[in-house]
């Protein structure tokens, strides 16, 4: 589908193939399947493939949606409800594995709000609350599963074999303080990418949303990779 759009489009070969968490499998993919069509390739915060702690977790947000009454096995769209519970429940706990311990508690600690709630409490309730207004929990589901499959290697002869196929120059970052997608993932990918260097690491107090909220420092590896010569 990718393909088919950039020939719609009249890209042949685009300048830099870009993405951080699922969006640098989807990177990683393209780099692997259109080599000739990869000017230069960005990876941020993602891996090789699904790790078991990973799909653990994103095991759970799907039950939590599936465990809906109103999910309906899939089959919910014309009930006049969806299962918005258990997609705001499922991003209550992502969110927790997007951040960091140390962060959660510079910012809430135990502070109680109206009623003694915890804020960090109702700090997930406002994610939950933004994300099930603009998203559909089915395709939440389907892309928590894709990115549970996800595995570069499989079926092109393993890891190395995969990515030697890859022929763009190519960087991988990490963010230092990412517990959902640790630095050892970005490195096993930087091992293996032909012409690769060391990992860049994304110094952040945001755990794996520091590829989103580090900006400048996410420009500077885009700006690297796109400068003359």
């Amino acid at each position: 589908a990718e393909a088919g759009l950039a020939d719609a489009l009249g890209i042949d070969r685009w300048a830099l193939v870009v993405g951080g968490s699922m969006g640098g499998m989807r990177a990683v993919e393209w780099a692997v399947t259109h080599p000739a069509r990869t000017g230069a390739l960005l990876l941020l915060a993602t891996a090789a493939a699904a790790s078991a702690e990973q799909i653990a977790w994103s095991g759970l947000q799907i039950a939590a949606i599936r465990a809906d009454p109103h999910w309906h096995g899939g089959d919910y769209h014309g009930t006049g409800r969806g299962p918005v519970g258990g997609l705001a429940q499922a991003r209550r706990l992502a969110h927790v594995t997007y951040r960091t311990a140390a962060e959660l508690q510079d910012r809430f600690g135990r502070a109680t709000g109206a009623g003694g709630r915890f804020e960090v409490d109702a700090y997930l309730d406002h994610h939950a609350a933004k994300l099930v207004r603009r998203f559909d929990a089915g395709s939440y589901v389907v892309l928590s599963e894709s990115m549970n499959a996800h595995d570069v290697g499989r079926e092109r002869g393993g890891l190395r074999a995969a990515l030697a196929r890859v022929t763009a120059p190519a960087l991988v970052a990490g963010v230092d303080s990412d517990r959902l997608y640790p630095l050892s993932q970005q490195r096993e990918l930087a091992a293996h990418l032909p012409g690769a260097d060391a990992v860049r690491v994304i110094e952040s107090a945001h755990g794996h949303d520091g590829f989103l909220t580090e900006t400048e420092q996410v420009g500077a590896l885009v700006g690297e990779l796109l400068a003359p010569g």
